[in-house]
């Protein structure tokens, strides 16, 4: 197999076939791999960054409902007098609209996944480029739904198989209730060394079953098979191959570093921008608001206001370097898989002897 081949055509594709940019950005906002390139504020709150007479003060015999309107109140700067029931309704709306971004984002991740290979398979097969409308109707399908099955049957395992390790590796600590101080200490050190064993044997386990999932999704979107097919057929392939596809395993996790350290000192800048933005607009809302209403409202205000804006000019400009990431990861392993495909079918068959 020529590694160097598909890491170039991968390359061409990115640079030729920019509807891919599209649903790679999708994939990256959906999923942790935007976080690779994100950073946080490491400033904490405290309460001298309020004046004492801004803390609230739950007076004795309060109910609960009088507790949230006195909560609320207080840190609106008795701007907003609301009831308490107006409190839990927003409360469980703001619930409701988290539990419903995060079914369209599992949906989008997974018709954005499936789109990405079918899409870049059509165009090395005949050179045919998709729009985004297209590409989304390709992604909406069956394979969708099933590679998202493919990742629940291989967490479920891996969650309760880490669970009982954990679970096992834990049980040393009863020696504690002994009494005896002596076996309180193998205890301890009997723990210590099974816990970084199994920490060990996990990290084995979901760094090799990172690699298999590339050519489960593959197997399954591509040849349109079921999840246990997609499973079998995609060990065997990696299996039948694992030389070609070690090295472009070895390749890929090389291209993730230095995406990292390329993207560190950009994300610096980003956040610096965004801190100079979002910040400045939310000092000058301070200020304005600051006249109005109390200082605690004030900060409030310039918060709802000023962190969006931080925040947006963070992930936005990441969002889319990590989804030209995924991009170029995503379509290197579907030509790798294509790759390995003509290999085995060009490989001869065995000579039949007869005993």
């Amino acid at each position: 197999m020529d590694h160097t081949r598909v890491l170039k055509r991968a390359w061409e594709i990115l640079k030729q076939y920019r509807v891919l940019w599209v649903f790679g950005l999708i994939l990256a906002l959906t999923t942790a791999s935007a976080s690779s390139g994100g950073a946080q504020s490491g400033y904490q709150f405290s309460g001298d960054d309020f004046p004492p007479e801004s803390q609230y003060e739950i007076p004795e015999g309060s109910t609960p409902q009088e507790v949230i309107e006195g909560i609320v109140r207080e840190l609106s700067g008795g701007v907003w007098q609301p009831r308490a029931g107006t409190v839990i309704t927003i409360i469980v709306l703001l619930v409701l609209v988290i539990l419903v971004l995060g079914v369209i984002a599992v949906v989008a991740r997974y018709v954005s996944e499936a789109a990405m290979i079918r899409m870049v398979d059509i165009y090395e097969t005949n050179g045919e480029k998709l729009r985004f409308r297209e590409g989304w109707r390709l992604g909406w399908s069956r394979e969708a739904w099933r590679l998202f099955l493919i990742d629940l049957a291989i967490f479920i395992p891996v969650f309760v198989g880490a669970a009982l390790l954990l679970g096992l590796a834990a049980l040393p600590l009863l020696l504690l209730a002994s009494g005896d101080g002596v076996g309180a200490v193998i205890g301890v050190v009997t723990f210590i060394g099974l816990l970084f064993l199994v920490i060990f044997v996990l990290i084995i386990v979901t760094t090799l079953l990172s690699l298999l999932v590339r050519f489960f999704r593959r197997v399954c979107v591509l040849e349109k098979v079921g999840v246990g097919e997609a499973l079998r057929r995609g060990f065997a392939m990696v299996k039948q191959n694992w030389k070609d596809v070690g090295i472009m395993w070895l390749i890929m996790i090389g291209i993730s570093i230095g995406f990292s350290i390329v993207m560190a000192p950009i994300m610096f800048l980003f956040v610096a921008g965004g801190a100079l933005i979002g910040g400045g607009v939310g000092l000058l809302l301070h200020g304005l608001a600051g006249l109005l209403i109390g200082d605690a409202g004030a900060w409030i205000i310039a918060g709802l206001i000023g962190i969006p804006i931080f925040i947006l000019v963070i992930i936005v400009p990441a969002s889319l370097l990590s989804g030209m990431k995924e991009v170029y990861v995503s379509s290197a392993w579907t030509l790798t898989y294509r790759e390995l495909q003509v290999l085995g079918r060009l490989e001869p068959e065995p000579l039949y002897v007869e005993a």
